[in-house]
């Protein structure tokens, strides 16, 4: 008679002599209000990979967040007591100085959420939010108090209550910030 198997299945870390790069390179940004349907969905991510394009209105470009190295991270977490877990997806960055052109960017969030697109060191991206809970996004400026403190924008993306960990979108998915980028980026992911 076969082993029985348990719900859980196997995890371990990934091989090694693989690099593991902490941080993310680039963000593309939606607004909630760019969307014509509801993105992503529970049934639309498989096995962790979401293979479908954002449901966009005709002609929008989502906003390109070129922030300072070693300042983007992303996060997904599952939260919550038995039961009644969720996710969480989280996502941060800091952009150097504080000029009227950033501060007219950062004013356009105002009650506005979004949906993240993440590009990982490696060209992976990950999805964070949903149009239909999107994150919520928060901003400061600080001007530090002596000269080697950061004068900086910082940027803060938070969205609760999810049914999935933010998933990675699939390779054939193309977005048109993927070839035509403001910033061009040193990784190719389509």
């Amino acid at each position: 008679m076969p082993a029985s198997t348990s719900k859980f299945k196997n995890l371990s870390y990934k091989v090694r002599g693989i690099a593991n790069l902490g941080g993310i390179a680039r963000m593309i940004l939606y607004a909630e209000s760019d969307f014509t349907a509801g993105w992503p969905l529970d049934t639309q991510v498989v096995a962790g990979v979401l293979s479908t394009a954002p449901p966009i209105a005709a002609g929008v470009v989502p906003a390109e967040l070129s922030f300072d190295l070693h300042t983007g991270r992303a996060k997904s977490s599952k939260k919550g007591v038995l039961g009644y877990q969720n996710y969480e997806h989280d996502v941060e960055c800091k952009f150097a100085g504080v000029d009227p052109a950033q501060l007219e960017a950062v004013q356009k969030f105002l009650n506005e959420g979004g949906v993240g697109i993440a590009y990982y060191k490696n060209g992976t991206r990950r999805v964070y939010g949903a149009s239909w809970n999107p994150l919520v996004i928060e901003d400061s400026d600080d001007s530090g108090a002596k000269a080697d403190d950061q004068n900086a924008i910082s940027f803060k993306g938070k969205s609760d209550g999810l049914p999935f960990p933010a998933p990675f979108l699939a390779a054939s998915v193309a977005l048109v910030t993927d070839t035509v980028a403001l910033k061009p980026m040193p990784f190719l992911t389509v």
